[in-house]
């Protein structure tokens, strides 16, 4: 079990947070996840050992079972948590390859020798880095500036000398030329001479609300502004402290989830760079947001809520274009207004400068799309300022387009065109399986949808597993739309215009998805888990699906283009 230091009680500085004074324009790697959440984890719980605490998960289990694991990877990142925090080695290892299999979830490695004997020595830490280390080409290894991130929760932990000067030797053994991304812990910004980030694990020992984050603000930036460095800002939110039955400590009242909605406030005033949930499923100190027989889900539904809200603030947009855009259509799906399914979905990454023509352009990834702004001196009250990139074209033909007329052949993206990822969906077809159905098709208004498409690609007349009917022809591109698509692309519902909301038609479809490129076909595809008859069509810039048996407000949603897209271009996504 991991032993934890008393944390000293701090002198607090008063700091005034800067507002927000306009969305600017942030380069960002392609690798950079978007002001990322993780949590703590731990792998330590067995069916033996879940006493003395305040409270239990609601059913017990032990940590080195796969269904658990994946339980709990596809509810954090239901909750918009991009990742956990696994204290080496417990069940790491296993973990990172899960979150590899479901997709869209990451793993930080936290190394702790105060607790691990078998690290009590440099030598040991280093040889315990460097497996770690072979880990880190895993795609659900988390990173932060395209590097793999290792976590220490505190900085007294080396065996023997914990010093700055210890901490430097030994990454200058184990990490040398700075590859990895070195997340440090406590209350003495000094250790930022060696650290990337500094983050304090627990928070609980303020006097007063806010007093943490004020504290580490003043200490962050007076550490920046003496050494003349940049190093980000990490906000810790927490739901409470209970270690009473464990060790006798102390208690932060959760206040009815009133103390973990304080901490994300002050998350929000700073602007964090970094988000770290502490914890997961630390039930000995009381500090977990996993449901549980006292709280059930309450922790998970504020978790939810403010993630969302971190992740489209209008600090999290590119350019205030691209925020207006999103707002009309995504503003009520956040806020509860409306019952439908995301436009544009998370911003995933910042702003960032990829190749086009002879230079850049900015461009910004969502869930469901990419925004990009070609011309940054043109008109930006043009509704075609801001434009939604072709990327469903470029996947199927496997031409990355470089330029207006300069493309790079490769081939075309296998990730699954709706549902779970590829790798737990085996069977489903991917974008390449569309490539030799892109040919116009007669006008057939009026036809029911009876195709499936495989894996192969190849064709198959079915009998329709649900009814749809061919409504309209679009004669640009030679392909039919079912009427549940088209109803969709047309209906009304709760905008934002700027000011206030309104009823209007929720979507300029030719806008947001371009013209359609292929026919609607039914596929086979796990959808959490379950296999299921989804309608599947491709559009120029998105995919289409409409799933019968979801409930109705959210039958017809957009496949994850942007995650898929970054994923083909890059090797990597969230």
């Amino acid at each position: 079990m991991r032993a934890k230091r008393a944390v000293l009680l701090l002198f607090v500085l008063i700091v005034v947070a800067t507002p927000f004074a306009g969305v600017q324009p942030v380069p960002a790697s392609a690798h950079d996840l978007q002001q990322p959440v993780l949590a703590w984890y731990y792998g330590w719980w067995t069916t033996g050992n879940w006493q003395p605490t305040s409270d239990l998960p609601e059913e017990l289990y032990d940590s080195s079972n796969d269904n658990v694991m994946r339980r709990q990877i596809r509810e954090a990142r239901g909750t918009g948590i991009d990742g956990f925090i696994c204290t080496w080695r417990y069940n790491c290892e296993r973990l990172l390859q899960l979150a590899e299999d479901e997709g869209g979830f990451s793993v930080a490695i936290a190394l702790d020798p105060a607790a691990d004997g078998s690290l009590s020595s440099i030598d040991a830490i280093v040889a315990a880095l460097a497996q770690v280390d072979a880990l880190a080409n895993s795609p659900a290894f988390t990173r932060i500036n395209g590097k793999p991130v290792v976590v220490w929760w505190n900085s007294s932990i080396l065996p023997g000398d914990s010093s700055v000067a210890s901490f430097q030797r030994l990454r200058a053994a184990a990490d040398r030329d700075l590859s990895q991304y070195w997340l440090g812990g406590g209350t003495d910004f000094s250790y930022l001479a060696v650290f990337d980030a500094l983050h304090y694990y627990d928070i609980s020992w303020e006097s007063s609300q806010g007093a943490a984050m004020a504290s580490y603000a003043g200490r962050l930036n007076g550490y920046n502004a003496g050494s003349g460095e940049n190093k980000p800002f990490v906000a810790t939110v927490m739901p409470g402290y209970d270690d009473l039955a464990y060790r006798n400590g102390h208690v932060r009242e959760r206040e009815n989830g009133g103390y973990y909605h304080a901490t994300w406030d002050d998350a929000f005033a700073y602007d964090a760079d970094i988000v770290i949930v502490t914890s997961w499923n630390e039930f000995h100190e009381g500090s977990h947001i996993e449901p549980s027989q006292k709280y059930g889900n309450q922790y998970l539904d504020i978790t939810r809520e403010r993630t969302t809200q971190w992740r489209n603030r209008p600090a999290g947009f590119a350019d205030s274009r691209m925020l207006e855009i999103w707002e009309r259509t995504d503003r009520a799906v956040r806020d509860g207004v409306a019952s439908r399914s995301w436009v544009w979905g998370f911003a995933r990454t910042g702003g960032m400068q990829e190749e086009y023509a002879s230079g850049t352009r900015l461009v910004q990834y969502f869930d469901k799309s990419r925004m990009e702004i070609n011309d940054p001196i043109g008109d930006r009250n043009s509704p075609w300022f801001v434009t939604n990139g072709l990327l469903v074209q470029e996947m199927i033909s496997g031409r990355l387009q470089l330029g207006d007329n300069r493309f790079e052949q490769r081939t075309a993206s296998e990730e699954v065109l709706a549902g779970d990822p590829r790798s737990l969906n085996p069977s489903a077809p991917g974008y390449g399986a569309l490539a030799n159905h892109l040919r116009c098709s007669p006008d057939g208004r009026g036809s029911s949808v009876s195709t499936q498409l495989q894996r192969d690609g190849t064709l198959a007349v079915i009998s329709p597993p649900a009814m749809t009917t061919l409504s309209a022809f679009i004669p640009e591109t030679g392909h039919n739309i079912p009427n549940v698509l088209w109803d969709y692309l047309h209906r009304d519902g709760s905008v934002w215009n700027g000011s206030s909301y309104e009823t209007q038609k929720v979507i300029d479809w030719v806008f947001a998805f371009g013209f359609p490129i292929t026919e609607p076909y039914w596929i086979r595809a796990k959808v959490g888990g379950e296999e299921k008859w989804v309608l599947v069509q491709a559009f120029e810039r998105r995919v289409l699906t409409w799933t019968p048996t979801n409930d109705s407000a959210y039958q017809v949603e957009m496949g994850n283009v942007g995650q898929h897209y970054h994923a083909w271009r890059y090797g990597w996504s969230w």
